[in-house]
């Protein structure tokens, strides 16, 4: 179907005492996204050194199996090294965030074709205005473009996502994101894509939110200027809990499925699971992914499968 399948990989990945871990995913995904070890803290903890160790694992591991790498995540308010926060003047920090972010893209040029460059700049505050981080309260709004264009020019050849949560349907969070991409566009930012988080539960009404319509109006948004792909990106459904498990399963499976069929609908570039098994979701008390905690697939996974072979 021309998707790329995949799946969000942590530490587990090269423990000798789960090979089912690498077994599934090679078999059943052909992408992957670092969970964790691509984030500002994971390779740039210390100001003048990266640590490119574990996310050079994944990649080259990937790489070999010949799946795609989506970089996650260049500029994000969270998971950043205590030194950022020290810094106190516009210009430093500007600085700062264009060598992290020059230096990790040219470290994966030519392996890591896909960046989620810019992760949750919006806010769920009322009017969903740009949410307060070290970059916004120092660089200011335009951290975003800057951000971007440092990208960009560290390799021109890579597409480029910005991506946040609560935005998959038709509501004022998704509006707020069309408005910053829309506008992005007009300044000629070099952006090619949006993901959109789907941290989900089986009350989910995939139609009711109206996905599709959302997802269709930002692949509108570049037919004069650029393609700009979309992607279902984090995805995972929990369970609720005391409600009867085969029901559950299968509304799970249900949401998979709709989630899936939207994304196909509109020709999203990926659909990516966030975790491999149930086990190692950081939701795992919701069970929220296709396979069980033995790597088992749950309902969910035969409903993506079937959808996969329309």
């Amino acid at each position: 179907r021309g998707l790329q399948f995949g799946a969000a990989v942590n530490h587990t990945l090269f423990d000798p005492n789960e090979p089912d871990y690498a077994r599934t995913l090679n078999r059943h995904f052909n992408a992957v996204v670092a969970e964790n070890a691509m984030k500002w803290a994971g390779l740039h903890n210390n100001r003048e050194a990266f640590a490119f160790g574990f996310a050079d694992a994944i990649v080259d591991t990937a790489v070999k199996n010949g799946q795609t790498v989506r970089g996650h995540t260049l500029v994000w308010h969270d998971s950043l090294p205590p030194w950022v926060y020290t810094i106190q003047t516009r210009e430093e920090l500007l600085r700062a965030m264009q060598d992290h972010v020059t230096g990790v893209v040219t470290h994966f040029r030519g392996r890591v074709h896909i960046w989620d460059v810019v992760n949750e700049a919006i806010s769920d505050a009322p009017g969903h205005p740009l949410r307060p981080s070290p970059f916004l309260n120092l660089i200011g709004p335009d951290f975003i473009d800057e951000a971007f264009r440092a990208t960009h020019a560290a390799d021109p050849g890579a597409k480029l996502y910005y991506n946040d949560y609560n935005t998959d349907g038709l509501n004022g969070k998704s509006d707020a994101v069309y408005e910053l991409v829309r506008g992005m566009l007009a300044r000629g930012v070099p952006i090619h894509g949006v993901g959109f988080q789907a941290h989900l539960n089986t009350d989910f009404d995939v139609k009711g939110a109206q996905v599709q319509a959302n997802l269709q109006r930002f692949r509108d948004l570049g037919l004069d200027v650029q393609m700009t792909d979309v992607q279902m990106t984090e995805v995972n459904v929990q369970l609720r809990p005391a409600r009867p498990e085969a029901d559950e399963l299968a509304r799970q499976a249900a949401v998979y499925r709709d989630l899936l069929r939207t994304c196909l609908n509109v020709q999203c570039a990926g659909f990516v699971t966030w975790g491999v098994t149930d086990f190692n979701s950081w939701r795992a008390g919701g069970r929220p992914l296709i396979f069980d905690d033995m790597y088992d697939p749950k309902p969910a996974f035969a409903a993506v499968a079937q959808e996969l072979a329309r």
